[in-house]
Order: C-alpha cells, then structure tokens, then sequence
C-alpha cells in the first residue's frame, strides 16, 4: 500500500531533516512511526499524502508514483484515504458539520447518505451539539475530533493519524481511542499513526518505524 525508497525530507531552509529513509507498509498494515518533536513525523505524513514534496526519494501507494509525481493529484479519484491533522486541517470558513461532509461530496453519494454517514460520525466523537459551528469557536479537543469525524465519515482505506491523543483529556481519549481501535480491528485498513511514543497503539501495530534513526540533529555552532 506504502512503498517509501531512499527518502529524504528538508526543511524551508534547506536542511535535510531525514535522510535514506526506506518503509513498506502493506495492505491492511497497521504502522507505527514514532519520534521526538521535530523529527519529521508530520512531514512524513504529508509527503505520503502528495501534500508536501520531499528532498529525494519515491513515494508510491497503492502502486501509483506519487514522488516524483504530481503529489495528491496522482491518487484523487484513486485511493480513498483519510488525514487526521495533529492541528488544523480544517477549513476556517465551513462549520465543523460541513468539513465533515465535504470530502463525501466528491463520492457522488445523494444527499440523504451525506447527512447520515456525516450524522453517524459527529455522533461517534460526541460532536452534534457543536456541530453547526466553526473551528475557531470550538475547543481544540473538539477540531481534533472533527479531524477524526471526517475520516469516520469517508471510510477510506488508507488512514494517516497524526498525533491523534495530543492535548486530549480523558473522555476525550476514550472517544478518540475507540474510533482508532475499530480501524485497527479492520483487515481492510491501511494505518499510519504518528506519535512521540508508542504508547498503547503499540498492542496492534504490526509496523514500527522511530525516526531517530533517521533524524539529522541541527548542527550548533
């Protein structure tokens, strides 16, 4: 499904931050990246979505180049895969109801499926009573769980999650938490999770990668 060679991933100054990074992850894989803060986890996410370019390297899922390539355009109308941002990813001007529908549109699916499968996932994270609002008036537990919604609702078969428990308190993470075992539990998902730690994601990953070993420490003079 993730097929990464020789990977390397700057930064705005040009700086490699990774570098000969390799990773597989097949189909129904459930993978682990790990790291500290600023090891390149969320860089890494983006890149496999087509969002961001990297340094060098290939990027391929499900068979199809995305670097080098034409990034996210070369999975669109291909591979159904959910973004779980660690903050923000949604959009500012739509309410919380509306980010979560929106991807679902591009599925052709009638309106009376697009209120029920966007309806079944603010439900899910505990989202209904906030849910005609916009990201800007709701906690950052509430965004991070409308990230999670939209995925609920798409049903994709690739899933990135990237800090997905960051700044959460404990209902919240239970929330949270269920809605990631249930795609755990499922052979027919593709899972990328990136957190600090492995934590307790560790019971089911059948992947890990820490990016320590592949992390460039900023020179100091």
């Amino acid at each position: 499904m993730i097929d990464l060679r020789n990977l390397a991933l700057d930064v705005p100054d040009g700086r490699l931050l990774l570098d000969g990074l390799d990773l597989v992850v097949p189909r129904g894989g459930k993978h682990l990246v790990t790291g500290p803060s600023g090891s390149g986890k969320s860089r890494l996410l983006k890149v496999i979505a087509g969002i961001e370019r990297p340094a060098r390297g290939t990027v391929r899922v499900d068979g199809r180049a995305v670097w080098p390539g034409d990034g996210a355009l070369a999975l669109l109308g291909q591979v159904r895969m959910g973004f779980a941002f660690a903050s923000g990813g949604l959009l500012s001007n739509l309410s919380l109801r509306e980010n979560v529908t929106l991807p679902l549109r591009f599925q052709g699916l009638e309106d009376g499926q697009l209120r029920a499968r966007t309806d079944e996932a603010l439900d899910h994270m505990g989202l209904h009573a906030v849910a005609t609002l916009r990201p800007h008036a709701v906690s950052a537990a509430a965004r991070k769980h409308a990230n999670l919604a939209r995925v609920l609702a798409l049903d994709p078969d690739l899933i990135l999650l990237d800090d997905p428990l960051e700044g959460l308190d404990a209902a919240d993470r239970d929330t949270a938490l269920d809605v990631i075992r249930r795609w755990a539990l499922d052979s027919d998902k593709t899972v990328l999770l990136a957190q600090e730690e492995p934590g307790s994601f560790v019971e089911w990953a059948s992947g890990h990668l820490d990016l320590r070993s592949h992390f460039i420490p900023l020179e100091t003079p």
